[in-house]
């Protein structure tokens, strides 16, 4: 039985935002974990909407081959290969999926089978292969880099509220977990993403929020009866829940911030996507 006291100490260690800042990077501006910049072994990056060739509304460093149309999916590839380029990654290694808001999480290993495999429904990437670096989308959902220190085993996972409201980031513990990592030496990192100031929902979304894990509903501001949750304090409480310690949360709000990051909320669905990369050095 999990003591009282010890989880309402992580409730509010999972409302704790770190100041994150932006930096110049070959012409493209990201932001990085302090945290996770102060790993050995380990590139990573949360990119945003500033560089690139993207035209409008995907302007300008979009990497979401989304779009129906030829011409902002081969600007995407182009803004992939100038962000691989600039992290020093191969991008003929660079794994994407196509993602539909599940908590299938995709184990990248080498075999030349894996590497064909269709990776659409996939809504995180787990390897323990250097030099693999694997790349997911957010346009308000929740960026999560999660690295076991010791075993130098990354995943980078999507979390919207469908996900978070399903475990992704509790599952993926599990996946750790059963390939012998030790929470405690896992380290995450959770990027921009929209805002409880912005993030409004319905009260059925909220109730699976609240259920998600424990004390989840705390994590809920209700203002003028309407739910207002904070995604990223969720997930972080879904993964001190399950053990981690070190867990590095962003102030960013993409909704707040329109000429910085990808908002699909601010943009009423008309807009890029920014990526969470990360690869074993």
């Amino acid at each position: 039985m999990s003591n009282p006291n010890s989880m309402q100490i992580n409730v509010e260690r999972a409302k704790l935002k770190n100041d994150w800042q932006l930096k110049e990077l070959n012409d493209l501006t990201i932001i990085e974990s302090p945290l996770l910049a102060g790993v050995h072994n380990l590139v990573h990056a949360f990119t945003t909407r500033l560089g690139g060739i993207s035209k409008e509304p995907l302007n300008w460093f979009n990497l979401g081959r989304h779009m129906d149309d030829d011409e902002s999916r081969q600007d995407a590839m182009q803004n992939r290969k100038k962000l691989c380029e600039s992290l020093a990654l191969d991008l003929k290694k660079l794994r994407v999926p196509g993602q539909k808001h599940t908590t299938n999480i995709f184990t990248v290993n080498s075999s030349e089978d894996n590497f064909n495999q269709d990776l659409s429904g996939i809504d995180g990437l787990l390897t323990e292969l250097p030099k693999h670096p694997l790349l997911l989308h957010f346009a308000d959902c929740v960026p999560i880099i999660l690295f076991d220190t010791k075993k130098k085993v990354l995943a980078v996972l999507h979390a919207g509220w469908r996900g978070t409201a399903s475990g992704i980031a509790s599952n993926a513990i599990d996946l750790f977990t059963k390939i012998g990592s030790e929470p405690e030496d896992i380290v995450a990192a959770i990027g921009p993403f929209i805002g409880m100031c912005c993030y409004q929902v319905g009260d059925d979304v909220a109730y699976k929020l609240a259920s998600s894990t424990d004390h989840a509903g705390e994590l809920i501001n209700w203002r003028h009866e309407k739910p207002y949750p904070d995604l990223g304090a969720i997930n972080a409480l879904q993964l001190m829940n399950k053990g981690l310690e070190k867990i590095d949360v962003t102030n960013w709000c993409t909704s707040c911030h329109p000429e910085i990051f990808y908002s699909h909320r601010y943009g009423q669905g008309k807009t890029g996507r920014q990526g969470a990369i990360a690869a074993i050095l």
